[in-house]
């Protein structure tokens, strides 16, 4: 009778241990991963290559534009020229050192980024966006100036509605470095307008004129796209940080056959209230010999 409950002890151990080892999640073998599924927490930036430890320079300004399809914003540097910057998942996004989305760059925000160069463009590391400043700022065209109540009404691309800014006697209107009337803001001028935002009006504070209908301008740099069939090219100046699109269906046959994208030019150019047209296109490398 013992002998028969011992048996019967060690048949239900060894049930169980069988039974365990069913319940137990398998080893994988060496060389596999072990989980079946990806994490929905996995962090994209580790498909990136790390980023360079080059040298990292300090680029600040007012972001005048983001492009979130190609990861991109371009600001305003202090100093006056466009810099474009570009991000990914990796870039760190702060605000007072605490991380945010990209949706938190907008334009007229005030940004600092800690840049390298990565492919030959400038890549932001880590961008910090600024407190909100007292100030607006907005590019585009005017559509509008009525010198009775002088008020201002600029068309800017990233806007649904014109803006329409109060001019004051302090109210700065330059046209380069040189000091205008605002009788001279014509409709189809291009302008950047820093502004002092209000419940009724916004206050112009300055007015940087950037192009008037009839204006001559010169443009060196790279053609990056060249469309005979639309006529427009595209010139990417020498410091890279500016593309200009200019329309070249003035042009003879013979110039057209020489626009070939990569290719260093000179262009005359001059804006008709729309557009830049093309007046002459001079190889650079012909000027050279």
């Amino acid at each position: 009778m013992r002998s028969s409950n011992r048996f019967i002890v060690l048949v239900s151990m060894a049930a169980a241990t069988y039974a365990g080892a069913w319940a137990q999640t398998p080893t994988p073998p060496p060389g596999t991963r072990a989980e079946s599924a990806p994490s929905e927490e996995r962090d994209s930036s580790l498909d990136l290559p790390p980023l360079p430890k080059g040298t990292v320079s300090l680029i600040g300004g007012t972001v005048i534009r983001v492009d979130p399809i190609r990861d991109r914003v371009v600001l305003r540097a202090f100093g006056g020229r466009d810099v474009s910057v570009d991000f990914d998942v990796r870039t760190r996004i702060l605000r007072q050192e605490t991380p945010v989305s990209t949706r938190e760059l907008r334009p007229g925000a005030r940004i600092y980024a800690d840049t390298t160069l990565v492919n030959g463009r400038i890549f932001a590391k880590t961008i910090r966006i600024g407190p909100s400043a007292a100030t607006g700022e907005a590019s585009g065209q005017v559509t509008a100036y009525d010198p009775g109540t002088r008020r201002l009404k600029v068309r800017n691309a990233l806007a649904a509605e014109p803006l329409e800014v109060q001019i004051t006697p302090t109210t700065t209107i330059r046209t380069g470095e040189r000091t205008v009337d605002p009788s001279t803001l014509t409709a189809g001028s291009l302008v950047h307008v820093t502004f002092r935002p209000g419940e009724r009006s916004h206050q112009a504070a300055q007015i940087d004129i950037l192009a008037q209908p009839g204006s001559t301008f010169t443009f060196a740099g790279k053609m990056t796209f060249v469309d005979l069939r639309v006529g427009y090219v595209a010139i990417a100046d020498q410091a890279g940080a500016n593309t200009y699109e200019v329309a070249v269906d003035h042009l003879t046959p013979a110039v057209k056959r020489q626009l070939k994208e990569g290719t260093d030019v000179i262009v005359q150019a001059k804006f008709d209230g729309q557009k830049y047209q093309a007046q002459s296109v001079e190889l650079a490398q012909t000027r050279s010999h």
